[in-house]
């Protein structure tokens, strides 16, 4: 499970527990589903429970951009969401996918118990969000396509030499949710395992 989990500091006991309490309904989606369309009607949120998903947005002339990436134990729905009005975002299936959904309602209040195990999920709600947020954030601030990709390294790939193995996106993907021209990363790319940066 990843460090942004919203499921972090819960044991299998109160994940169940808390599955009754916000009223999970488990859905299985294939490779390349749209798991959910977000809009301002958007009433359920959903926590990826297995596989990888993206974020995804199209504008107006048709681009389509990745917004976030969801790994297990991440949230998603249009709470936790930019505003929908001026483009279309969509939850995007990268793989095969279980998705656990409840109402969205239950991330801005209490159940009737005001169980502890609901308090930690809504503050790892609060936390996981923020953090995926900065993340991007300083991802797309770096001048440089070397700087986004030593970022992009640092919060997602652990060791350099499993680099390769371990990105959770294809090389299209990432110079999609980097921002830059895919032909001019996979030169910068070349640059940095000739450099013995990245193996």
């Amino acid at each position: 499970m990843n460090k942004y989990s919203v499921l972090n500091g819960l044991n299998s006991e109160e994940i169940n527990g808390l599955s009754v309490c916000l009223h999970f309904e488990e859905r299985n989606f294939k490779k390349g589903d749209t798991i959910m369309k977000l809009s301002e009607n958007t009433a359920e949120s959903g926590i990826l429970r297995s596989g990888l998903a993206y974020l995804k947005s199209i504008d107006d002339q048709g681009e389509e951009n990745i917004l976030d990436l969801y790994r297990e134990g991440s949230i998603f729905g249009s709470i936790l969401s930019m505003d929908t009005d001026v483009n279309l975002y969509y939850i995007f299936a990268k793989t095969d996918c279980t998705v656990s959904f409840f109402s969205t309602k239950a991330i801005t209040g209490l159940c009737s118990n005001m169980c502890a195990r609901h308090i930690r999920f809504i503050e790892n709600v609060i936390t996981s969000s923020v953090c995926r947020s900065r993340i991007h954030i300083d991802i797309l601030s770096q001048r440089t396509i070397r700087k986004k990709l030593l970022t992009f390294y640092k919060y997602f790939v652990q060791d350099s030499e499993k680099v390769r193995n371990e990105m959770p996106f294809t090389l299209s993907d990432l110079a999609e949710y980097i921002c830059v021209d895919r032909s001019a990363m996979m030169r910068e790319l070349a640059k940095m395992e000739r450099e013995n940066i990245i193996f």
